[in-house]
């Protein structure tokens, strides 16, 4: 089951829409409607609102200008429909209307800068477009995460990863740190290199990436395992990847770890040096 951010409002809005649309909840599709109408509503009210401004441009705009809703081009002028522009609309009936038209004349000078004008309307009224639909879909998640099917767990969990990766000599098992912290909740925890399984034991997967090391040879052979600490007991271990033929491979292994225990992780491999990280890890208490 997907967990919403910790700290919600430390996160980019559209990070948080993708993620969540990533990793879906599993809900009723009921629960999919009923989050989807007050997203909706608000972003109809949205678009349908208008100001002062544009109830003054749909008086006093020149006739035969052309709008931005309005103006289509060849077969598709009677398929796509336009958008209301309710201020524009009111303008347009205000009183004293045809008066006011008949008064007010524009020079070739003033109908350009209302060319202008329109143009500028036009890059707005999309720029409106696109906040709403990102808006949108944000409500929406974040209504969605709001039911009791994407609630966040009451588990312990951890997730860190790493941004290095430094070259390690073959023939031996060595440590492996992640010190990039994604998110971490008590009473599990891992510092750098090492870390703890709770008072209830926890599940834990971790994934790390080989690659050649130039001028070395390829290596032929990868492994990861998990140990116990203190002590050096193998709790779980990965088959021998054998890298693909520009010498990479990625090693995934997954297991669960008894209670109040710390444990780390090793990678092996050989014959030669190579690169060794870009990994993650991840636990969830059991």
């Amino acid at each position: 089951m997907p967990m919403p951010p910790e700290n919600p409002e430390g996160f980019d809005k559209i990070n948080y829409v993708i993620d969540s649309w990533a990793n879906a909840c599993e809900a009723p599709w009921y629960i999919y409607i009923e989050t989807l109408k007050p997203a909706a509503l608000e972003a109809f009210i949205v678009l349908i609102t208008f100001g002062w401004a544009d109830v003054i441009r749909g008086r006093f705009r020149p006739k035969g200008l052309g709008r931005r809703t309005t103006k289509r081009k060849g077969k598709w002028n009677k398929r796509i429909p336009a958008f209301p522009e309710f201020g524009n609309t009111i303008g347009k009936m205000l009183p004293f209307a045809e008066q006011i038209e008949d008064f007010v004349h524009y020079n070739s000078g003033a109908k350009n800068l209302w060319r202008i004008d329109n143009a500028m309307q036009a890059g707005l009224f999309f720029w409106l477009v696109a906040d709403v639909a990102e808006d949108f879909a944000f409500n929406w998640t974040s209504l969605l995460y709001k039911t009791h099917w994407c609630q966040q767990s009451h588990l312990g969990r951890f997730s860190y990863h790493n941004t290095t990766f430094p070259i390690k000599s073959a023939g031996s098992w060595h440590k492996h740190g992640f010190g990039v912290k994604d998110y971490e909740k008590a009473p599990l925890a891992w510092v750098l290199s090492s870390g703890w399984s709770g008072p209830t034991g926890c599940d834990v997967g971790t994934a790390i990436r080989f690659e050649v090391a130039p001028p070395f040879d390829p290596p032929t052979s990868t492994r990861v395992r998990i140990i116990e600490k203190p002590g050096a007991k193998v709790i779980w271990e990965s088959d021998d990847i054998i890298p693909d033929a520009d010498g990479k491979s990625a090693v995934v292994l997954t297991g669960g770890i008894p209670p109040n225990q710390a444990f780390e992780v090793r990678t092996w491999h050989e014959p030669t040096w190579c690169k060794v990280g870009l990994g993650s890890i991840n636990a969830v208490q059991t």
